[in-house]
């Protein structure tokens, strides 16, 4: 299953390592690390917000009047705000990034290999869509309970 030869992966080692030093001997700067980015459309991104949002208002929603549910509400998302801000930061240091493959109509390469944007969104967003069916339903649950009180 995992076939890996070791001598292989010196042999490649070695060579770099030259190539580097050989590099650096006449002047000429290695070449730069590739920096794929976050290779995810802008739409997954705002698929995932989304989701949260979707949680965070059926959570609201269900807690009535409680001030102190909803302070811990409003924590709460403060705190994914500043997950996907700092996340929106970082990604613009680099630059403005290549565009996804998955835009392009070619697979995201993963570390067990290729996967299409179907596997690829499914993957990212099984959790936050789950978590937002998670708000909807506590929200219907005390619905039907104050309704039936």
């Amino acid at each position: 299953m995992f076939d890996f030869n070791l001598h292989q992966a010196e042999q490649v080692e070695h060579e770099v390592l030259a190539q580097d030093v050989a590099c650096s001997e006449v002047g000429v700067s290695p070449l730069p690390e590739a920096k794929p980015g976050f290779q995810f459309p802008p739409r997954v991104w705002g698929l995932m917000l989304a989701s949260y949002a979707v949680f965070f208002v059926a959570i609201f929603a269900a807690t009535g009047g409680s001030g102190h549910a909803r302070f811990a509400i409003v924590i709460s998302v403060l705190y994914t705000a500043m997950f996907f801000g700092v996340a929106r930061i970082g990604a613009g240091i680099g630059g403005p990034e290549r565009l996804s493959p998955l835009d392009r109509g070619q697979p995201l390469q993963t570390w067990t290999g290729p996967m299409d944007s179907r596997s690829a969104y499914a993957q990212v967003l099984v959790v936050p869509m789950v978590i937002a069916l998670f708000g909807i339903g506590i929200a219907a649950i005390i619905a039907v309970i104050d309704f039936t009180a």
